[in-house]
C-alpha cells in the first residue's frame, strides 16, 4: 500500500505543477509592443530596445523598476549601477560593478524623475558620447514614458 500511496502523491504533485503552468500561461498573455518588443502584460517584465546615434538601449521594465542598457552593441553586463528613489530626499545611487562614473549620476537623475528603481548596465561610452547619451535617455522618457515605467 505504501508504493501506492507514494506514486498517487507524485501525481498529486505532477498534477498541480501542471495546474501552476497553465495558470501563469492564461494570466499571462505575450502580446507586441513598441518597436517589436516583448510585453508579458500580467507578468511584470516588457521589453523594449531603440538605438540612437550609434548607440544601442535595451529597457526591461519591472514594478516600480527598469534596467536601461546602453552600449555601442547588444546588452551586455560591463558596468552596473543602481540608484532608488527616496521619499523627500534625493535619489541614493551606487555603482555596483565596472568603472563607468557616469552611469551612477544617470540613474540617479532617472530615479528622481520617474520615482522608479533603475538599473543602469553599459557599455564603455567616450566622454563626448555621455551628454548626448543622456539626453536621447530623457527624450525617449518623455516620448514613450510607458516604456520605462509601471503604474502600479
Amino acid at each position: 500500500m505504501l508504493g501506492g500511496e507514494q506514486v498517487s502523491e507524485e501525481n498529486r504533485d505532477a498534477e498541480e505543477e501542471e495546474s501552476q503552468n497553465q495558470e501563469h500561461q492564461e494570466n499571462s498573455e505575450v502580446v507586441k509592443g513598441d518597436e517589436g518588443s516583448t510585453v508579458e502584460e500580467k507578468g511584470v517584465v516588457r521589453h523594449g530596445a531603440f538605438t540612437a546615434m550609434g548607440l544601442h538601449f535595451s529597457v526591461i521594465k519591472m514594478v516600480q523598476s527598469f534596467i536601461l542598457w546602453v552600449g555601442h552593441e547588444e546588452a551586455s553586463m560591463n558596468t552596473i549601477s543602481t540608484a532608488l528613489s527616496l521619499p523627500s530626499r534625493p535619489p541614493s545611487s551606487s555603482r555596483i560593478l565596472g568603472t563607468q562614473e557616469w552611469t551612477t549620476l544617470l540613474a540617479q537623475k532617472l530615479a528622481g524623475k520617474t520615482k522608479h528603481q533603475v538599473f543602469i548596465f553599459a557599455d564603455e561610452l567616450e566622454p563626448d558620447e555621455v551628454p548626448m547619451c543622456e539626453k536621447i535617455v530623457f527624450q525617449k522618457l518623455n516620448q514613450s514614458p510607458a516604456l520605462f515605467l509601471t503604474t502600479s
